[in-house]
């Protein structure tokens, strides 16, 4: 078996990976992305490349014995600008841009697996971030919020083999904003300005999207869109069981909604 490449995005997931694949025995190679990777990994063996250089980054990994790569942390879509991309980049830029999420994901997977690359998901190392079945954090529904959350259910249900969003925010019957390209914590901010200062109050809705592979790419939920909700007066989260995956440690996520006031819900009651 060669050796694992951690290609490095936004928040703390890259640590936790590297932590485990240690533990593991692995001595794994961090690809920091410029722009997206604050962390040093002063312990590690390191190389900084763009989203721009995907040639130049999977010679690198080549060159230094890597056969398999794992993608860790919030990683942004590349503005198009073929000037600061290598013709990797473009070759696969070209095939994923209007892709869904899910689709675009596959779609690397097949590519990087053409150039002698195993791409391996997140939950291979960190199988223990999923939200688990029956979470409660918080207060019970009203009737009428448990009756908006129904009616988001079943639009995500309905939007998801569309390959189009993984979370929406409801008031009440209203449909407030439905995730697209702008990602979950954009839509947090942009829902904001349509709600009523009214009973009930607005529920946040994260679940997987129909037929999804939630190995590979499942929906995420952790402190910064926490923050994004309370910062917002959103106060109700729903987050579908075994399936949303947790940025950071569940107990972190409790006792910052806690401090919040946010309530997390993820349970089969509201999901049936």
């Amino acid at each position: 078996m060669g050796r694992l490449a951690i290609i490095a995005g936004k928040g703390r997931q890259p640590v936790d990976i590297r932590d485990v694949a240690v533990a593991n025995g692995e001595t794994p190679l961090i690809i920091r992305l410029e722009e997206h990777c604050a962390f040093q990994f002063s312990d590690d063996e390191t190389a900084d490349f763009s989203l721009g250089q995907l040639g130049a980054a999977l010679e690198y990994m080549k060159n230094r014995g890597c056969d398999r790569i794992v993608a860790a942390g919030k990683i942004n879509r590349p503005p198009l600008n073929p000037l600061t991309m290598d013709a990797d980049t473009i070759r696969l830029l070209g095939k994923v841009l209007l892709k869904g999420d899910d689709s675009a994901l596959k779609i690397v997977s097949h590519y990087l697996q053409d150039k002698g690359f195993q791409f391996l998901p997140v939950s291979m190392f960190l199988a223990d971030r999923y939200i688990p079945f029956g979470f409660s954090c918080g207060r019970s529904l009203q009737p009428a919020e448990l009756a908006s959350a129904k009616i988001a259910i079943q639009l995500l249900d309905a939007l998801g083999s569309l390959d189009v969003g993984q979370a929406a925010i409801i008031q009440g019957e209203r449909v407030l904003a439905i995730e697209a390209a702008e990602g979950t914590d954009a839509m947090i901010a942009r829902a904001a300005s349509f709600v009523y200062s009214l009973q009930p109050e607005p529920l946040f809705v994260k679940m997987a999207k129909t037929n999804q592979d939630k190995n590979q790419d499942p929906p995420g939920f952790g402190l910064a869109t926490l923050h994004q909700l309370a910062q917002h007066n959103i106060r109700l989260a729903i987050l579908e069981p075994e399936a949303v995956f947790l940025v950071e440690h569940l107990d972190v996520i409790e006792k910052e909604a806690k401090s919040a006031g946010i309530t997390i819900l993820a349970s089969d009651v509201v999901l049936k």
